[in-house]
């Protein structure tokens, strides 16, 4: 038995009328007669009771008409789920994350991406920006949105999607909490609240850098890998920091966020989307034109 002899059951036992049934089938009658006779023999039973005047489906006909649409239905939708698959329309897309991204980025990217194609099931991983490079990079994770800059030698291709700041994060009871700006030579007594070099390394590097350019190197006496656990360590005042200016835009109890003076006009930090060409999928290139799109537009405009 085969797909088309099943077919061709159906349409017979839908207008129980071999003329009519050839027609529809685009086929003559006499081998319509034998693919039906070939699929009788193939179910062990007679399907349909045949007389000079009419054609009937017999109790075993009808019981596996049931079966038999639904057969074709499944073999239907699952060659339609292939076809979608291979075209990036359904599928599964597993994304690697850093918190911040969750903030601005995520909610602007990620609701456009699922109306457009629903079929898709994402999977979002909150990563260390480093470990999601890395699985980037040996295609454990179909794409990521990581802190930049991206330190160290990979084989993967990035691009900035969303520009920021560093901004100055002290405790709101201490001498600086009073500021409305910071010089950031001021903090350069201060102990401070920074980022793993293993872990979080296009942070590190950037805090390190600009504390450079103010002359001084930062008195690291914490390191975290996560932007909020580095602002709760400074709001229980154990330090100063500096974060991202994303973070600063929602006020927190114990801290204060201060603009840097005087610094370079140019964006110093950004997050930035990872993907491997080698092993992309159609699905995480999808992704990946979406976003860029996305991140083009100014915040609070949306994709026609």
């Amino acid at each position: 038995m085969d797909i088309r002899q099943l077919r061709q059951f159906v349409v017979l036992a839908e207008t129980l009328n071999f003329r009519r049934a050839a027609e529809l089938l685009h086929v003559s009658q006499p081998p319509l007669s034998v693919a039906i006779r070939k699929l009788e023999e193939s179910f062990g039973a007679a399907l349909f009771e045949r007389s000079t005047r009419q054609v009937r489906l017999t109790e075993a006909g009808e019981a596996a008409l049931v079966d038999v649409r639904k057969a074709l239905f499944h073999l239907d939708q699952a060659r339609r789920h292939a076809l979608q698959t291979v075209e990036g329309m359904r599928g599964r897309l597993t994304i690697g994350s850093v918190g911040s991204a969750t903030l601005s980025l995520i909610p602007r990217i990620i609701p456009p991406f699922r109306q457009q194609y629903p079929g898709v099931e994402l999977v979002l991983r909150e990563y260390p920006s480093n470990r999601i490079v890395e699985e980037v990079e040996k295609g454990q994770l179909d794409i990521g949105l990581v802190r930049s800059p991206v330190i160290g030698r990979y084989q993967v291709c990035t691009v900035t999607v969303e520009w920021d700041r560093l901004i100055g994060v002290v405790p709101a009871d201490g001498p600086l909490g009073a500021h409305d700006s910071l010089e950031l030579a001021e903090l350069a007594d201060q102990p401070f609240v920074s980022y793993s070099r293993e872990e979080a390394t296009g942070l590190h590097f950037a805090v390190a850098n600009a504390c450079q350019s103010a002359g001084f190197l930062p008195r690291v006496v914490h390191e975290t890998t996560q932007i909020q656990a580095t602002i709760s360590l400074v709001a229980s005042g154990l330090g100063v920091a500096l974060v991202p200016s994303l973070h600063g835009r929602t006020p927190i109890d114990n801290v204060r966020f201060l603009p840097l003076a005087n610094r370079p006009l140019e964006p110093e930090i950004g997050l930035s989307l990872v993907f491997n060409p080698d092993n992309e999928t159609t699905i995480a290139r999808h992704f990946r034109e979406s976003t860029l799109r996305l991140a083009a537009l100014p915040p609070g405009t949306t994709s026609d």
